[in-house]
Order: structure tokens, then sequence, then C-alpha cells
């Protein structure tokens, strides 16, 4: 069994990791903040055997052991649980490979939205009682943080860039930042209140502290996206080099954060969590 719990959670790192890295590749693309196709590709691949993956653990568990993997005997019951999350993220696969041939806005939308779709179509939001549009934020959410979360790659001021280029992208980033990102940490404070049932007695929970961790590094990457959106980009006008260094470290720290933020998640819905 813990061979298996190992598993479950590796393989929810490399999904979460996938998904949120596509979606922010795919909407970096629509806006121009990205050109390298090559990344769709990569990115498309390695979503659709996330999603493989995610359906063998889940065959795993309905067998009890990780023997059970590849067993055909409940694999009616994996797929009624996990077919359609599994079928959402290889359609928004298909679009992003699609995409690298053929860089249309549309094609770019479809697959961000399609991957983001599928982590509404299961997990603790979905499986609330009620759930109303508790499914729909967590959309738009996984959105969000895809585009959020795609910033140390796409931002990154490479020696080869003009400095003109680096400023630019930050501009461009920033301005859409200020109008989305501050819901990412209201419909974040949202969906913790609708699945823990309230604030309340959450920290008496190993759930709800990995919960409350994944909340508190959120809150540290949006500071640290104001002062990108504040003295960074005015550095980078007046003091280019400065600028430049200032924004390399503030993206390595990005990094780290989003490391964190991606391994909290998987770890709440693994170790603490209820199964998805």
């Amino acid at each position: 069994m813990p061979l298996l719990d190992a598993a479950n959670l590796v393989t929810k790192v490399i999904l979460y990791a996938a998904s949120l890295g596509a979606i922010g590749a795919a909407l970096h693309g629509m806006l121009g903040l990205m050109a390298n196709r090559r990344a769709y590709f990569w990115f498309a691949g390695l979503v659709a055997i996330a999603a493989i993956l995610r359906l063998v653990i889940l065959n795993a568990q309905m067998g009890g052991s990780l023997g059970a993997a590849f067993s055909a005997a409940q694999f009616g019951w994996t797929w009624a649980g996990g077919g359609r999350p599994a079928l959402s993220l290889v359609s928004g696969a298909v679009c992003l490979a699609v995409a690298g041939f053929f860089q249309h806005r549309a094609l770019l939308a479809l697959a961000a939205m399609s991957i983001s779709a599928s982590f509404a179509l299961t997990g603790h939001s979905a499986g609330l009682e009620a759930p109303g549009l508790a499914p729909l934020i967590v959309a738009v959410h996984l959105l969000i943080a895809g585009f959020w979360l795609a910033a140390p790659a796409t931002l990154w001021p490479r020696l080869a860039m003009q400095d003109a280029d680096v400023l630019a992208r930050t501009e461009t980033f920033s301005r859409v930042a200020r109008m989305i990102v501050p819901f990412l940490f209201l419909s974040g404070v949202y969906l913790f209140w609708r699945i823990n049932g309230g604030f309340s007695g959450t920290l008496s929970s190993g759930y709800g502290q990995l919960l409350i961790a994944k909340l508190l590094a959120a809150t540290l990457v949006l500071g640290l996206g104001a002062l990108n959106m504040t003295m960074i980009t005015r550095k980078l006008i007046r003091q280019p080099v400065k600028g430049r260094a200032a924004l390399r470290a503030t993206l390595r720290i990005d990094a780290i954060l989003f490391a964190a933020i991606v391994s909290l998640i998987a770890a709440a819905t693994t170790v603490s969590g209820p199964t998805v």
C-alpha cells in the first residue's frame, strides 16, 4: 500500500505540473509572450502521458495494489470515475499539439480550457453534495494559476533578448495579471471554504493545514507579482541591467514557490484529502 500511495502522489505532481505548464504555455502563446512552438509539443505529450498514468494508478487503487494497475477486471469502474477528465486532458493535449503546427489563438484557447475543465470534472469540488458554481470556479482558478505559473519561463530575461523586449513582455504580463490574478486569490479562498464547509476547525486536520500552507505560498507569489508590476518594471525602464537582475531573482523565487504549491496540492489530495 505505501508503494501505491507514493505512485499516486508522484503521478498527481506530474499531472498538476504538466497541466498548469500546458495551460500557461497556451495562454502566453495567445498573448504573444511565448514564440517557442516546440514547447507546445512537449507539454502536449506530458499532459497525455500524465492522463494515462492517472488512469493506470486509479485502476490500481480500484484493485487495491500496484499489481492490479493493468487489470481489466475493474477498468469499467475506473473509466466511470476517471474517463471524462482523462478525455478532457487528452483533447486539450491534441489542441495544443496542433497549435504547434498552426499557432492559432482559438486552438490555444481550446487547449487551455479543455485541460482546466478536466479538473472541474473530478476532485473535491465536483464531489460536493451541491457543487453549484464550484467546478466552474475550479476551472477558472486553474486557468489563472497556469497563466501565472508560466511567468518564470516566458519572462526570464535571456541574454539574447533586447532590453525593450524584456520590458514589453513584463508590462504585457503585468497588465493582464493586474486584472485577473486577484480572482486567483479570491477563488482559492472560496474553494477552501466550500470544500472544508467553513473556516473553523480547518487547522485540526492535515488536509486543512496543507491547504492553508498552499494559500500562504500563493499569497507570497501574489506579493512578488505586485513587486514585479511596480518596482521591477520601473527599474527595467530606468536601469535595465539592475532591472534584469531583480527580475531574475523574483522569478527564481516564483519558481520555487510554484513547485511548493504543486507539491502541497498533490499532498493535500493524496495524503490527507479524499482520493480523486
